[in-house]
């Protein structure tokens, strides 16, 4: 039971919930916002789709909700950011040769195309750790996003370092203008 802070972690809930558009929205949300149910509201509104109208804003109640709910707000925030600077999510393929790699805390560089080397955050999307030879999709966060601005869909880039390896890019949404 979270007490005092309730009422405050509704209000969160409820504003971000009010972001969603008609199209998307579901009812279970509504449901559970009536039933005083954050934990699942925070689940079900950190997982619509749509990369397009989810603004830094929405996140950003999304990651405080989460604090107020002791909560790991690192997702919410990687998305808050990715509302900003676009997303870029790859097929990473490591080496059969390379170290594993932790799911998310890396930032490791990238060469991008003909030796041009580039830093990027990355979080795994679905398993803890990624060991040598394994596949996974995973999400990339430049440290300079305009030096990426020239990589498309299908172009595959070099993990570099004590983990190569290879990323195939599946999928590019643009900065916001």
């Amino acid at each position: 039971m979270l007490g005092s802070h309730d009422g405050e972690i509704g209000e969160l809930l409820r504003f971000a919930a009010a972001l969603v558009p008609a199209e998307v929205q579901s009812e279970d949300v509504l449901d559970h916002l009536d039933h005083e149910e954050w934990e699942l509201v925070l689940d079900l509104l950190g997982e619509f789709d749509g990369n397009t109208w989810q603004t830094p804003r929405y996140w950003a109640l999304l990651a405080e909700a989460a604090v107020q709910l002791g909560a790991d707000e690192a997702w919410y925030q990687w998305r808050c950011v990715e509302s900003i600077q676009g997303l870029l999510r790859v097929e990473l393929t490591l080496a059969l040769d390379a170290e594993p790699v932790q799911a998310r805390g890396e930032r490791p560089t990238w060469d991008l195309t003909a030796g041009e080397r580039r830093l990027a955050a990355l979080w795994i999307e679905s398993k803890p750790v990624l060991g040598p030879g394994e596949r996974a999709t995973a999400r990339l966060r430049p440290f300079v996003p305009p030096a990426w601005a020239h990589l498309r869909k299908g172009d595959v880039i070099a993990l570099q370092g004590r983990s190569p390896g290879t990323a195939k890019i599946i999928e590019k949404v643009p900065p916001r203008p």
